[in-house]
């Protein structure tokens, strides 16, 4: 046996015991239960949430659901997460029952089942999202400046649109007519807008619209959001997939080209390799001198969430779609000066999709995946070895998350993709099956963030 066999087979043997951890849905929602009930409120953890696919039993289906390709016997498991999702939909709200389970079910879908379960959440889904498009164009016509939670990967249009997309892959008529309003809205959003005199990229968040109260002392003109998660990435990811897909509408082209050039625009190099800042202030967005060593650049960070890892697959994909090889080659070069650094270095001691380990892993694989490139697998290879030696046995779930406030740590047992052990089980799976070769699919699990 070689010695990428063997890590694969390690790889898959974690997962495995991972699987095994969360197999029961009702031990895991009461574990959580537990875990979460004394977590302080000024960390503002979202915590269990049952119905979500990021953070409950949808996105744990998943996990099974990918088991069950090799292993018939994880179908029964993956249904019965997926059933424990339904059953809480309604008390997390009408949108519950669409958005936040659709991606499971279509990955649950593919195996067979679920036709009518599926056509009505992809109902709600799409009631859900037009109404919400229409709030937001008329909030925008009145006054300009969003949340970045109106148009990000985790709760905004990014997220909802690729949902949208998923489903009218599997023949949606009416969730790709509104998946088409909702890639020109966010064509628009790239439009300058001015504000206080001066012009800036139509992404601007407005300070009275954060959710987080101390974001108005960091940013009293407003921000512009830049990473994966919750910045104008994930825009850029769904409008890139979109394109890529065959979605495309007017205006697409040159709404990627501005947001990359702005992107290339904030990307700093250094001995360390190129990176971005997570948030940039409105007051650095409209100076005429942007030094390396800005406020800005202190923020960046390499994790999936607000990082160079999620920034860097993002350009990539934006490369594509404009056969820009120097951005593509940007996102390359800052991929592999990440993979180059020490690993406790990158994201402490996490494990998670989110800010940790395995967010990076993910964006390490699809870019080895994209160009083959051997320096780029060498550096996954050790990011999964260490991800593999991170896996706790002992603990609930065989991974916990890790909560970072100033110099003090929490770790909480966490069995959800964003954060938590399904997450990290889902990134070792998909670096098993690349580098043995087997297609990670332009719809994996990740497209839940819009990796894919």
């Amino acid at each position: 046996m070689t010695r990428l066999q063997d890590r694969c087979d390690t790889a898959r043997e974690t997962v495995r015991t991972v699987a095994e951890l969360l197999s029961d849905p009702g031990r895991v929602a009461r574990t959580t239960g537990r875990a979460f009930a004394d977590v302080p409120s000024a960390l503002m953890l979202p915590g269990w949430q049952p119905a979500s696919v990021l953070l409950g039993h949808a996105g744990i289906s998943m996990l099974h659901t990918r088991c069950a390709r090799d292993d018939a016997q994880w179908s029964p498991v993956a249904h019965a997460h997926l059933a424990a999702a339904v059953a809480a939909a309604p008390q997390t709200g009408s949108a519950a029952a669409g958005n936040l389970i659709l991606p499971a079910l279509l990955r649950a879908a593919d195996t067979g089942g679920y036709g009518r379960l599926l056509a009505r959440s992809a109902a709600l889904h799409a009631d859900f999202t037009e109404r919400r498009l229409a709030r937001l164009r008329q909030r925008r016509n009145e006054r300009p400046g969003l949340s970045y939670l109106d148009y990000d990967v985790i709760a905004g249009l990014a997220g909802h649109g690729r949902a949208l997309m998923l489903a009218a892959d599997h023949g949606d008529e009416r969730c790709a007519r509104v998946l088409t309003d909702v890639l020109g809205f966010l064509v628009e959003l790239t439009h300058p807008l001015d504000v206080s005199g001066s012009e800036v990229p139509g992404w601007w968040c407005a300070p009275e619209r954060y959710v987080v109260p101390r974001d108005r002392e960091a940013f009293p003109g407003g921000d512009f959001n830049v990473g994966a998660a919750h910045g104008i990435c994930g825009p850029l990811a769904l409008l890139s997939l979109a394109h890529l897909a065959g979605y495309r509408v007017p205006g697409t082209l040159d709404a990627v080209r501005r947001i990359t050039d702005w992107l290339r625009e904030w990307a700093r190099v250094d001995d360390r390799g190129v990176s971005w800042p997570g948030r940039v202030a409105f007051d650095e967005e409209t100076s005429t001198a942007r030094p390396a060593g800005s406020a800005a650049q202190a923020s960046a960070r390499p994790g999936w969430c607000y990082g160079t890892s999620g920034i860097a697959w993002t350009l990539y994909l934006a490369g594509q779609v404009l056969a820009d090889r120097e951005a593509s080659g940007l996102a390359v070069t800052a991929m592999k000066g990440i993979l180059r650094r020490p690993l406790d270095e990158l994201t402490g001691e996490d494990p998670g999709f989110c800010h940790g380990l395995a967010g990076v892993l993910q964006a390490g694989v699809r870019l080895a995946v994209e160009t083959g490139d051997p320096e780029l697998w060498q550096g996954a290879d050790r990011a999964a070895d260490a991800l593999v030696s991170a896996l706790r046995p002992d603990s609930a779930f065989g991974y916990r998350q890790v909560v970072r406030s100033g110099a003090e740590l929490t770790r909480l047992d966490s069995p959800g993709v964003i954060d938590g052990a399904a997450g990290v089980a889902l990134v070792l799976t998909s670096y098993a099956d690349a580098r043995r070769g087997r297609l990670l699919g332009k719809d994996a699990w990740d497209a839940v963030f819009l990796m894919s």
